[in-house]
């Protein structure tokens, strides 16, 4: 039981209250009390006198915060002093003042809850926190301010009564003396281990190191929960070692989640979901800050044609290029996005003028002008800008990237590789191009549509073929120009349905064309990349085939460079088919497309229509004439028959005829004409290249 700390504690406890209770009950003498009390209100009072009249010279014209802080500390030199506290007339604190030695105390109050200053009389008062003085700070009537001091008052008044004891009963005072030594001495051997046992879990507290462990001693409860924190830390540490591997762990798939949430895995760019949070937040700001924002909407030029002729990581290789090369044209603090396939987005902040935006522009449409060296290929990769400006959408976000996308295609409709400031024009080139897509279906239901016949002229000089071209008498609109309604019919996905009723049409006519060119003419019709893509788009020829009773052999399908590029698979399949079939193919623009040539040993073609590019530009210079000769060249090598068409003039005729082109076509021998004024097309283009070969000879 000896070992019992609490056993200890009781015993020195229970003897120092026995003796300092009969120590103050005997001792304490209340005349000597009263005298104190007296003595030590005079002082406070005349204390309170003398500050509140330095306070109040301080205070006259304005409150000087350091000014009154430096009279507050002059109550360091009176140790009884607890609190200070000077207010302003209407009774704000201003400044407060705590004695140092009030704040070692365990008693210390960081506020004075039972005194309401507002309360007090003007004089010392008696409270529970002590002798509180209350003086006002220039005239009582109209004051400036308050002074409110706090004196500690049983201290002093024991040690006055220690005092008097001392004098009175010296004997008394060295048992005293002596009983506190002894306590003392008592306490210091029992709480030395309890203290060693605070300062080595503060220590631990301050280092976060569980690894530590106290340095038992003994045997009583102090040690017993020595071993217990021993015990407790092992616990600790093993916890805290499995967190951190937890902990890390859980950082590196924090990480890797932000990053697949945020950026595009591919380029490493910030995707679309991310980019739209940032753009919200700078339309936000510069919306608030009159600025101007602007962004960039592009995508690269005849990118399918790359996945299908070169492959698909070739494909992500030149994203990659592309994103790295615009990028190092921005300036620090623009953005730029993958939005998903080749499509990218570029946020551009601060836009003071519009020249900025039209030099980074330039600058990018310049930068991609040559060409990237990817899997030892050199692969062009021309883009098409949209440009739109924040203030212009009126900072509406959704306004905002759809402006830059119609300024984006109208770029393509520039010719690609160029760029295009959106201007609120385009919103009703846009109406134009909404109004032609919806009128299409009702065109076909309506019969709007007509089929035009453009001649091809053999070398020989007979009219061995047509070219199938749709026209557009719109009741609403007027005439509309295939180059018009065309695209826009791809764009909405209404192409497939002109494409049909082409064929439907070509069919229908060719008993009587048959009839005007002989039994073996030769038809050709023009296919978008979107009836490629179509896996049924066979079985909707051959059904019509059978339909109509036409032969394939008099039908030849034309299909673009590009648009054989852009669906590479889908188009050898689909020409394969059309071979098996009895049918014929034509590539048709040779020599537009961004590819090598290889491929034209893997295509199953029959024709090579050079396009009219080459041959209205034949004669500018050698370099010309050099690469329409190559192509006519290739072409025989290749073991294809050529057709030349945009055929112009006599001259550029009698180059073609002399060079080996099998068939020309174009304005100077027939413009297309309707069906009914075929027969006097082909009289009078036979009478021209009777006129050719005369001149030629």
């Amino acid at each position: 039981m000896l070992h019992s700390i609490r056993y200890k504690f009781i015993i020195i406890t229970t003897v120092l209250i026995i003796f300092s209770a009969n120590l103050v009950f005997f001792l304490a003498i209340n005349e000597h009390e009263d005298l104190y009390r007296q003595s030590v209100k005079q002082n406070l009072d005349a204390m309170s006198s003398n500050i509140s009249d330095s306070l109040l010279r301080v205070m006259s014209e304005q409150v000087d915060l350091f000014s009154i802080t430096t009279e507050l500390l002059g109550f360091d030199r009176y140790e009884h002093i607890k609190f200070v506290n000077v207010f302003d007339a209407d009774w704000q604190l201003i400044q407060s003042y705590v004695h140092p030695n009030y704040l070692e105390l365990e008693s210390f109050k960081p506020e004075l809850i039972s005194i309401q200053p507002k309360n007090l009389p003007y004089a010392v008062t008696i409270t529970n926190e002590g002798l509180v003085a209350l003086k006002a700070i220039g005239e009582e009537q109209f004051p400036i301010g308050y002074l409110l001091i706090v004196q500690d008052f049983k201290k002093p008044l024991n040690e006055s009564k220690i005092s008097l004891f001392y004098s009175a009963a010296p004997f008394v005072v060295l048992i005293i003396a002596l009983t506190i030594i002894i306590s003392f001495w008592i306490y210091q051997r029992l709480l030395s281990p309890l203290l060693a046992l605070s300062k080595f879990t503060q220590k631990v507290e301050k280092s976060t190191n569980y690894k530590l462990q106290y340095q038992v001693t003994g045997h009583d409860e102090v040690s017993q929960l020595g071993n217990d924190i021993n015990a407790l830390l092992q616990t600790i540490d093993s916890q805290v070692q499995t967190n951190h591997k937890h902990t890390a762990q859980l950082l590196v798939q924090t990480h890797s989640m932000e990053r697949l949430a945020n950026y595009d895995i591919l380029t490493g760019l910030p995707n679309r979901m991310f980019f739209m949070d940032l753009l919200k937040l700078e339309l936000a700001s510069s919306k608030s800050n009159d600025q101007d924002v602007a962004i960039m909407f592009f995508d690269v030029d005849s990118f399918k044609g790359v996945n299908d002729t070169l492959g698909h990581e070739t494909g992500d290789m030149l994203l990659q290029a592309v994103a790295k090369k615009v990028k190092s044209y921005l300036r620090s603090n623009d953005i730029i996005a993958r939005l998903g396939g080749d499509e990218f987005l570029i946020m551009l902040p601060n836009i003071t003028e519009q020249s900025i935006v039209i030099d980074i522009a330039e600058s990018i449409i310049e930068g991609m002008k040559e060409p990237f060296t990817i899997n030892e290929w050199d692969v062009p990769a021309g883009i098409s800008i949209g440009i739109a400006s924040a203030k212009e959408a009126e900072f509406d976000i959704n306004t905002f990237i759809s402006n830059a996308d119609i300024a984006m295609y109208t770029s393509k409709e520039k010719g690609k590789g160029a760029y295009t400031i959106f201007h609120h024009k385009m919103l009703e080139d846009n109406k134009r191009k909404a109004q032609v897509a919806n009128l299409i279906s009702h065109a076909i239901a309506q019969n709007e549509f007509e089929l035009f016949y453009q001649l091809k002229m053999s070398n020989t000089g007979e009219a061995q073929g047509l070219e199938a071209l749709i026209r557009w008498q719109s009741k609403e609109l007027g005439f509309v120009s295939p180059s018009e309604f065309i695209p826009i019919a791809e764009q909405a996905g209404k192409i497939k349905a002109i494409t049909q009723w082409v064929i439907t049409q070509v069919f229908k006519d060719m008993q009587m064309l048959k009839q005007l060119m002989g039994n073996n003419v030769l038809v050709s019709m023009n296919l978008s990349s979107h009836d490629l893509k179509d896996h049924n788009f066979i079985h909707t020829v051959k059904s019509k085939l059978l339909e109509h009773s036409v032969d394939i052999s008099n039908i030849q399908f034309e299909i673009t460079e590009s648009s054989y590029l852009e669906n590479f698979e889908n188009a050898n399949q689909f020409f394969n088919q059309v071979k098996v079939m009895g049918g014929s193919i034509a590539l048709d623009d040779f020599g537009t497309g961004y590819s090598s040539l290889s491929y034209l040993t893997k295509i199953e073609i029959d024709t090579l229509k050079i396009d009219r590019m080459f041959v209205n530009q034949y004669a500018s210079s050698a370099k010309d004439t050099a690469v329409l000769q190559a192509i006519l060249d290739l072409g025989q090598r290749l073991g294809l028959k050529i057709c030349s068409e945009g055929i112009e003039t006599t001259d550029q005729a009698n180059y073609l005829v002399s060079n080996g082109s099998d068939e020309m076509q174009g304005y100077y021998f027939a413009k297309p004409v309707c069906i009914a004024q075929l027969p006097h097309a082909i009289e009078r283009a036979k009478i021209l290249f009777k006129e050719l070969t005369i001149t030629s000879k």
